[in-house]
């Protein structure tokens, strides 16, 4: 964890001018907070269950990535359906962390292993969904790879971290946290359905004018010009001819 931390640092210190594409995409999506919260209760998950089932979520999570890559035309399709979804990376952080969430909330520790199974391959599909939908440069490689690098490296570091410092009081903290990966993914993803209101009052089609402009001298009127005006044909008091 602690390079994983120190690389990310590195390349989040220069300046914004000289990054790369991929390290923009690293920075805003990658380590986006809805991309990184469902990983990390992934990864504290993985540490509450038995070493089989820890392993075999891990390889679910990869199942669902493949899935994601593979068949990301026929995932996004069926994400399509959900309203405003593609104006929100499919909803596809929302699933996650909700999904996520559950599996950690839930009391009996059979009933939370299978789940993780199932948790790990939807989470999985959806981060794949959402690295396809947000990698700007269309073709390269190193963007997915970037991609699956930093999932993995989060779930893993997580894991491994609390499997190390692990006390008998754990599970309580983290169905505190599966609680609020709920409510997040819930508030996110309702947030993200809402239609955006119009407002109540329509814009005036003519603009009301500020001030009241007086006629210029050469715009008035024939019957309101001054009579002993100067004009062409009659020359002033002093300049006329003897």
């Amino acid at each position: 964890m602690a390079l994983g931390l120190l690389a990310a640092a590195a390349i989040a210190l220069p300046p914004a001018a000289g990054r790369s594409t991929l390290v923009w995409w690293i920075l805003s999506s990658a380590l986006a907070p809805e991309r990184i919260l469902p990983l990390v209760g992934l990864g504290v998950a993985l540490a509450l269950v038995d070493r089989r089932y820890s392993l075999g979520a891990l390889a679910l999570f990869g199942g669902g990535l493949a899935v994601g890559f593979f068949r990301k035309d026929w995932l996004l399709s069926v994400l399509e359906a959900i309203p405003r979804a593609t104006s929100h990376h499919f909803l596809t952080g929302p699933i996650s962390t909700v999904i996520v969430g559950v599996a950690l909330v839930l009391p009996a520790a059979r009933l939370r292993s299978w789940f993780l199974l199932i948790a790990a391959a939807v989470a999985g599909s959806m981060l794949a969904a959402a690295i396809e939908v947000s990698d700007p440069s269309l073709h390269d490689i190193a963007i997915p790879l970037a991609g699956v690098v930093v999932a993995f490296w989060i779930v893993a570091a997580v894991s491994l971290t609390v499997r190390a410092f692990w006390r008998i009081w754990f599970p309580i903290p983290a169905r505190i946290l599966g609680s609020w990966l709920i409510a997040i993914g819930l508030l996110y993803g309702g947030a993200s359905l809402i239609p955006k209101q119009k407002s109540a009052f329509p814009p005036p089609t003519e603009p009301t004018p500020d001030t009241f402009r007086f006629p210029e001298p050469d715009r008035l009127s024939p019957e309101l010009e001054p009579q002993d005006r100067p004009g062409a044909r009659i020359p002033p008091d002093g300049l006329q001819q003897p």
